[in-house]
C-alpha cells in the first residue's frame, strides 16, 4: 500500500565518509543498496542514497554543513528521537547486535523482548554515529499480517 508509507528518510552526520563505515554494512544488512557519494546542487552538500530494492524506502546520509558539524545529535531535543527498522527474523535482531557491536555502536538496551507489541517484540537499541539512536525489531505479529496482505 503507497498510501502513508514512508517514502525516505535523511540523516545528517558531521563525517560522511566516517559514518558510512557504520551505514553501509548496517543498511546492507536491512536490504538497502547505494551508488555511492553523490552532490545535491541546491544545497552543495553530499549525501548516499540508500534505496530498499523490495519496497522503495531510501535512507539518505547527508554531510552535516561545516559550521554545524560539531553539534551532536541529541535524542531528547526536538526532532528525530529515533529510527527502528524492522527484520523479518528473530535472530536477525541478534545478527545485527552484533554487526553493530563490531562497528562500535554503543548498544543502548538488548537484544531482548520489550512490551511495546502484541505477539512479541524483540529489539535492540544502540547509539550510532554523532549518537544517532536506532533501533532493529522483530514483530512476529506485524509480520504475519504484512504477509497476509501480500497474499502469502
Amino acid at each position: 500500500m503507497l498510501q502513508g508509507s514512508i517514502n525516505h528518510i535523511s540523516i545528517t552526520v558531521s563525517d560522511l565518509p566516517e559514518a558510512l563505515k557504520f551505514f553501509t554494512p548496517l543498511l546492507e544488512f536491512l536490504g538497502y543498496v547505494s551508488e555511492g557519494i553523490i552532490r545535491d546542487n541546491f544545497s552543495g552538500q553530499e549525501l548516499v542514497v540508500h534505496l530498499n530494492m523490495a519496497d522503495g524506502t531510501a535512507v539518505n546520509i547527508w554531510q552535516a554543513k561545516p559550521d554545524m558539524a560539531e553539534h551532536k545529535f541529541e535524542m531528547y531535543e526536538p526532532g528525530l528521537h529515533h529510527l527502528a527498522f524492522n527484520v523479518e527474523k528473530h535472530d536477525y535482531v541478534d545478527k545485527v547486535h552484533n554487526l553493530v557491536k563490531d562497528l562500535g555502536a554503543t548498544i543502548l538496551d538488548g537484544p531482548g523482548e520489550f512490551p511495546f507489541g502484541p505477539g512479541g517484540y524483540y529489539a535492540v537499541y544502540f547509539l550510532g554515529p554523532d549518537n544517532l539512536k536506532f533501533e532493529i525489531v522483530h514483530m512476529p505479529l506485524a509480520e504475519q499480517r504484512f504477509r497476509a496482505l501480500q497474499g502469502g
